[in-house]
């Protein structure tokens, strides 16, 4: 049996603040009278939330509406993006550890990288916890006066692998990782709360809160390898064993060609972009059959899950030179002939258009939605 948590006041402070700052994200500017009326909170609620906001600096003025008729000017607020940052670590991409500082609009401010050698089995995790305190050093300490300081709100890395609620990398092939407990490390070392999140399910957080993804929706990644990410009814979905969206290494062709996992004619063997421009080389002239002949097997192999679900979008994120309208023509034409009916409708399907800092960008929104929240009491504590 399941016993009710009691509401406390710090909870209720924390819920109207995250309420307050979703609807400001990413980049909107309200008076407090409009969010009265949007949050259904009192005049003096809304006023109290506003100026602990102000001062704890994730919130500024930016200036005043004034009413029809009579009454007070209503001041008008944006997210602060001047003093907290979040360092946000990709750790997806070959041969290189990709890095930045966001603020807390989602937009990346400083970048850095990290250079990693080629034939390496397994990357090193001290090279990562260094990684992030390079960029401890770039943002500068939160006691230092100085403008260019800024306080860190928290550290978010994204990754290929299996990764549980507790941030424990289960197993990651790609980095060679297998029960890592880099959470713990990283925070360890730094003292900085630190998230950790499959980097196709950041890819699609980034989709969701900064581009055109709705509440219902599903993300193919067509990168390393190929992968997918699931958000139904606003939420990630991760599954019991944290793998929900693996698809790479299902079988889809007992006659395909061998997998790097040492199965057969896994979606992954089909569909990785090294294969398909392998294959574009050997034969350019058929170049969009073979696109093609790619996105029919990717819709035969996601309708049935499609149907399943019942989600409002699909986006694809891959190579341009790939997930063309050929790719994406043929895909959207599979997916409409094996479920659409006069009751249900298909899908709006399309390529991702947010270019290579998607993930990193997405771990970022995870921190702040996560962390905003606390500031008050971390502050306080």
């Amino acid at each position: 049996m399941t016993t009710a948590k009691k509401t406390t006041p710090p909870d209720i402070r924390a819920h109207n603040v995250m309420a307050v700052f979703q609807l400001l994200f990413p980049n909107a500017q309200l008076s407090r009278t409009d969010l009265t009326r949007k949050l259904g909170l009192s005049r003096m609620a809304v006023g109290e939330v506003a100026v602990e906001m102000q001062e704890h600096r994730i919130v500024r003025e930016v200036g005043s509406l004034q009413p029809a008729g009579r009454g007070k000017p209503s001041p008008v607020i944006a997210i602060d993006t001047a003093y907290w940052r979040v360092i946000s670590v990709d750790l997806s991409q070959e041969y290189v550890i990709t890095g930045s500082l966001v603020d807390l609009c989602g937009r990346i401010v400083e970048r850095a990288e990290m250079p990693q050698p080629r034939g390496k089995k397994a990357l090193a995790v001290k090279d990562v916890v260094a990684f992030c305190r390079r960029l401890v050093g770039l943002a500068g300490s939160q006691d230092d006066p100085s403008e260019d300081s800024h306080a860190i709100l928290g550290i978010g890395i994204t990754m290929p692998g299996i990764i549980d609620p507790k941030g424990i990398v289960v197993r990651s092939v790609a980095l060679g990782w297998t029960n890592v407990e880099l959470k713990k490390q990283v925070e360890d070392a730094l003292g900085i709360p630190t998230m950790l999140s499959n980097v196709t399910n950041a890819a699609l957080i980034a989709e969701r809160f900064l581009g055109e993804s709705s509440e219902n929706s599903m993300l193919i990644s067509l990168r390393r390898g190929v992968g997918s990410s699931l958000c139904l009814n606003d939420q990630i979905v991760r599954g019991y064993t944290f793998t929900t969206g693996e698809i790479g290494h299902i079988i889809v062709d007992p006659q395909g060609p061998r997998c790097t996992c040492g199965k057969t004619g896994c979606l992954e063997a089909l569909l990785a972009p090294s294969r398909i421009r392998q294959m574009i080389d050997d034969a350019p002239e058929k170049r969009t059959q073979i696109l093609a002949q790619a996105g029919q097997v990717l819709g035969r192999v996601l309708s049935v899950s499609i149907g399943l679900l019942d989600v409002h979008d699909i986006c694809v994120y891959g190579p341009a030179d790939i997930v063309g309208e050929a790719f994406l023509g043929s895909m959207r034409e599979e997916v409409h002939a094996i479920i659409h009916s006069e009751y249900r409708q298909v899908p709006e399907l399309r390529r991702c258009e947010q270019g290579e800092d998607l993930a990193m960008r997405g771990q970022a929104v995870t921190v702040i939605r996560q962390f905003v929240p606390q500031i008050r009491q971390n502050i306080a504590g």
